[in-house]
């Protein structure tokens, strides 16, 4: 059973909840704080705490209901003011700035990410004037052992309420959902700005996914303990970089991982989707 997480202090949350709810009959249970919506296919629970604050959530909310992965229905924030539908993996490879933990990742859930953008892909003709774009990990919650990312519309209110990005979002979630395909190619990828925008092309158009990503404004902080740990928990098997993006620094840094294959972007690149 997968669980959504919605935030009634997020009005982007709520809009993609709207719609959701939709999709199945629910029983109605409360547990103090928390609204649950028990489905057939899936859940939500309906939360007060802003998402990115949400740390041991699973934890939390696992005293009253049994759930194995956690779908975060979120808004995103950016001085930018882009129209885009975003998603990623929670965790703070250095500093907390912004809940969670410093230094610490959350597990990241790379099958449902993968599908939900091949979803949101067949959709977004229905919002020309919005964008697709995977995101580096970022942000809180980062002490979430089960399975997790963040689905997210941006960003400003006037995207966080808009009716058709709800009702895309949504479907996206649904059908990622309801998807069982588990065979993609998992990678913890490295390099590129925040919206890693080749990773982001990979991602639509090959057979890998990602668990989490580094930005390039991580290396600093980037090191082989947080590397390692980052392939763990994606239960990845390669790892992909930019080649146009990494320092040399990080480039031997990748060159002492030795438990993935390591690929370039463009390498990646030939690994095409097939066609159904």
């Amino acid at each position: 059973m997968k669980l959504v997480i919605c935030s009634r202090s997020d009005k982007a949350s709520m809009n993609i909840m709207g719609h959701l709810l939709s999709f199945d009959s629910f029983e109605k249970r409360t547990h103090g704080d928390f609204v649950f919506h028990i489905g057939d296919l899936f859940s939500i629970v309906e939360i007060s705490e802003r998402l990115i604050y949400a740390d041991f959530i699973d934890k939390r909310l696992s005293e009253f209901f049994d759930f194995e992965e956690i779908i975060f229905a979120s808004r995103h924030s950016s001085k930018d003011c882009r129209k885009i539908l975003t998603a990623h993996v929670s965790g703070n490879p250095g500093k907390n700035e912004f809940g969670g933990k410093p230094k610490s990742l959350a597990k990241p859930s790379p099958m449902t990410i993968k599908n939900y953008f091949l979803a949101l892909k067949k959709r977004i003709e229905k919002i020309p004037e919005f964008e697709i774009t995977l995101e580096a990990t970022h942000h809180g919650p980062s002490e979430i052992e089960k399975p997790s990312a963040f689905y997210e519309i941006g960003s400003t209110e006037e995207e966080w309420v808009d009716k058709s990005a709800g009702e895309v979002v949504a479907e996206s979630i649904f059908e990622a959902i309801k998807s069982d395909r588990r065979d993609w190619k998992i990678a913890v990828g490295v390099g590129g700005t925040h919206y890693v925008p080749r990773q982001t092309e990979i991602i639509l158009e090959t057979q890998f996914t990602f668990g989490h990503n580094f930005a390039k404004y991580t290396f600093e902080e980037l090191d082989e303990e947080m590397i390692l740990k980052a392939i763990q928990l994606s239960d990845a098997r390669y790892l992909i970089y930019d080649e146009k993006s990494v320092t040399s620094k990080v480039k031997e840094l990748i060159k002492s991982i030795y438990n993935v294959e390591i690929l370039k972007t463009k390498d990646a690149k030939k690994f095409r989707l097939q066609e159904p």
